[in-house]
């Protein structure tokens, strides 16, 4: 799984200090030296629709970058923000205070998400969601150039691990996902609609509906329609926000004789039919082929179901190709199974409708 990786190395030693609520280095006794280390090992753009699934420049881009640090308990012991000079060149050195052999940290990122405060404890950062799904999607020109949001995708990761012996290093690796899931459809007629039907259909637009319009940013449990499920941990009840209620309309894009739609949402964390995303076509199909005359046209409308597979879900950082054949003039409902795979290697997922 290939994702973007913090490497933090750990020096054990009488070293500088950190106040958990500021970004400044104190002097202190005690304490260990974090180095965080930023590597993307991403390739580079990519064609719409390329099999590579390679993120493009704006989708990795890191604008800014939290740490949350953890001790044992659960107490933040650490919340630092990198510099732009930090970012720019992908190193950091932070200081985690009275830091000592055998102590078992947990290490949190957040890359360009909100501004938190009043972070006390580990139950308090996971019980933070983003409510910006719409912010993502736009026209299919805007998400295929630039990040429709303005702080960029929104990425999390963490790692747990226990400080190495003095005069050791520590050595902690977080990889950092995105918050959404990548959504790439392409529809076009085939051959056994040209053998049936004398016209032509053009798509459109696409909708993509019944998605999640929050998401935790870190990963606590399973999402459900309707509503809000709480699931237990340490501290008591953490709300998942996870209404399935977000929507979006794009128009389709035309190129060579294929219609081209893609789509950003939260991940679906659940496989329940009642549950899964929709898609949705909506074309018009003309008789003689000539779009330009309206006399002999009528509406058709084409809807795909995107389930999970064995218990999984459209879950958040991975990408999927939707292709899209038209056979016929009839759009019954389709479920359709849905592998997740990783933003850098897509499954492909084929749709025959209106047969």
């Amino acid at each position: 799984m290939k994702k973007m990786i913090l490497a933090a190395t750990a020096a054990l030693a009488m070293l500088a200090s950190c106040n958990k609520h500021t970004d400044e280095i104190a002097d202190s006794a005690t304490g260990s030296v974090v180095k965080i280390t930023l590597t993307d090992k991403t390739p580079e753009t990519r064609a719409f629709f390329d099999q590579t699934a390679a993120a493009e420049s704006w989708e990795k881009k890191i604008g800014t970058l939290t740490l949350f640090v953890f001790d044992g308990n659960g107490d933040a012991v650490l919340q630092r923000n990198f510099t732009a000079a930090e970012i720019s060149g992908q190193t950091a050195t932070i200081p985690v205070p009275d830091a000592a052999p055998g102590q078992t940290y947990s290490f949190y990122a957040i890359a360009n998400g909100s501004a938190l405060s009043g972070i006390g404890t580990l139950d308090d950062l996971r019980s933070q969601a983003e409510s910006e799904i719409a912010d993502y999607n736009g026209t299919f020109d805007e998400v295929t150039t630039k990040a429709k949001r303005s702080a960029g995708f929104t990425m999390t990761g963490s790692a747990t691990k226990a400080i190495a012996a003095a005069g050791q290093t520590t050595t902690v690796q977080i990889a950092l996902e995105r918050l959404v899931s990548k959504v790439a459809v392409q529809a076009t007629t085939d051959s056994k609609f040209a053998a049936t039907y004398p016209g032509r259909v053009r798509i459109a637009s696409a909708t993509v509906s019944r998605a999640a319009s929050s998401v935790s940013y870190f990963d606590v449990g399973t999402s459900h329609s309707g509503g809000t499920q709480n699931r237990e941990h340490s501290g008591g009840t953490m709300p998942l926000f996870a209404a399935q209620t977000f929507s979006h309309t794009q128009a389709a894009k035309e190129q060579s004789g294929k219609y081209a739609n893609l789509f950003y949402i939260y991940g679906n964390e659940d496989n329940m039919a009642a549950e899964s995303v929709l898609l949705t076509l909506e074309g018009i199909y003309d008789h003689d082929g000539d779009f330009g005359t309206t006399d002999d046209q009528m509406p058709v409308s084409y809807e795909i179901e995107l389930a999970g597979d064995s218990g999984k879900a459209i879950n958040r950082n991975t990408y999927r190709r939707v292709t899209v054949n038209i056979s016929g003039l009839t759009g019954a409902d389709v479920a359709v199974t849905i592998t997740p795979a990783d933003w850098e290697g897509p499954f492909n997922q084929d749709v025959n409708i209106g047969m």
